[in-house]
């Protein structure tokens, strides 16, 4: 649930720190309205009130609408606003003033270093102001007449702002860094992908050569392992066309291979695949290299030997449960014997789904049910 609302998995550090400031601001200002509201000050609870409306808002902006830029400066303004009415209504009469000590750091962290010292430059010029008018209307000011506190107010924001430029500055240097290594190794990744996907392509092509010069006894056993390396090039295809080498999208790679298969087999009769797997589940690297085996021996199969009186239907689910997923495939062939010729036989293929299965923690069955079904559950996936 948390994660739903944060999802700080998928973020670079200024996101992180952009969710947790309105974190953090929802919760302090909630809390100071409580403590206004217990201690009747009216005031005071309408300000922090508006300032948690607006934190919502910005929120809902950043979360919703993805305005990170628009949502890094409205929150500096709702830091900043509501801090400096109640200083001014207040007259320096709490400790609200030492809030303005750590705005400095918050601006820094969200903001470029050059806008973030020209804000910062801005908040102490205003909170200079402040006090000339607050000494010019209230010269009797408790604060203002204590010149220790002020001159120590002083020297900590002037800390403050030293440390958030040499912070900005090493982490800036570093993010440089770390990008530019990474950057780096993701070229040479897409490379090696590329290349991987480039000699397994040849290689498939060799096979289907050499199919067209052999016997059809032979030409079926040489077009399945045609299909069998394709379905292997096609993980590295996808990763090397995608930003993550981390995971592969387990829809498109369905699509891509049924694609690949129906052009192996296309004397077959025209056929509907039903994919019932949420598109934005992935998966690495290891994993869909098993899955796109299994897959192209389940579709292999069907689309040569399943006999149906209508159109050929065969239906793909994956869905989540408590302990990892249920894989199901399933096409809608009469052949009740198939289930049970399947179990027994002793080919490439069904060693293939089993050897591949117990790769990824998976336990298959494998019934007629309406058709022939593969059942896999796959376990802590």
């Amino acid at each position: 649930m948390l994660y739903r609302y944060f999802p700080y998995k998928r973020m670079n550090h200024h996101e992180i720190l952009l969710y947790g400031f309105h974190v953090s601001f929802i919760v302090i200002f909630t809390l100071a309205v409580i403590r206004d509201l217990y201690f009747d000050n009216l005031f005071n609870a309408s300000i922090n009130g508006s300032g948690l409306l607006c934190t919502l808002l910005s929120y809902w902006l950043l979360h919703f609408k993805g305005l990170k830029n628009l949502a890094s400066y409205l929150i500096i303004f709702i830091a900043i606003i509501p801090l400096y009415i109640l200083i001014y209504f207040n007259h320096f009469g709490n400790m609200v003033i030492v809030y303005v000590i750590l705005i400095p750091l918050a601006v820094f962290f969200l903001l470029p270093l050059k806008k973030a010292l020209i804000a910062n430059i801005f908040i102490f010029m205003l909170l200079v102001f402040m006090l000339k008018y607050v000494y010019s209307v209230n010269p009797d000011a408790p604060i203002l007449n204590n010149t220790k506190a002020l001159i120590n107010i002083a020297f900590v924001s002037m800390l403050t702002m030293f440390f958030g430029i040499f912070y900005h500055l090493a982490i800036d240097t570093n993010l440089k860094k770390l990008t530019h290594s990474n950057r780096q190794k993701d070229i040479l990744l897409q490379e090696v992908h590329h290349r991987v996907k480039n000699n397994l392509n040849v290689t498939a092509a060799m096979l289907g050569l050499q199919a067209l010069e052999v016997p059809d006894e032979t030409k079926v056993h040489l077009i399945k392992s045609k299909t069998r390396i394709e379905s292997i090039a096609a993980v590295h295809e996808m990763l090397y066309k995608q930003e993550s080498f981390d995971e592969i999208n387990f829809y498109e790679y369905i699509v891509r291979l049924e694609g690949l298969l129906s052009k192996a087999y296309s004397g077959k009769e025209k056929y509907h695949l039903d994919i019932k797997v949420d598109r934005s589940l992935t998966f690495p690297l290891n994993t869909m290299v098993q899955y796109g085996l299994m897959l192209n021996e389940m579709l292999s199969n069907t689309l040569k030997y399943a006999v149906t009186p209508a159109e050929l239907v065969i239906t793909i689910s994956l869905q989540r449960i408590t302990d990892g997923y249920l894989f199901s495939y399933c096409d809608n062939g009469i052949n009740r014997h198939a289930a049970e010729e399947v179990q027994k036989a002793q080919g490439l293929g069904i060693k293939l789904i089993q050897l591949s299965a117990r790769q990824i923690d998976g336990e298959l069955d494998i019934r007629y049910r309406d058709g022939l079904n593969y059942t896999l559950r796959i376990l802590n996936a």
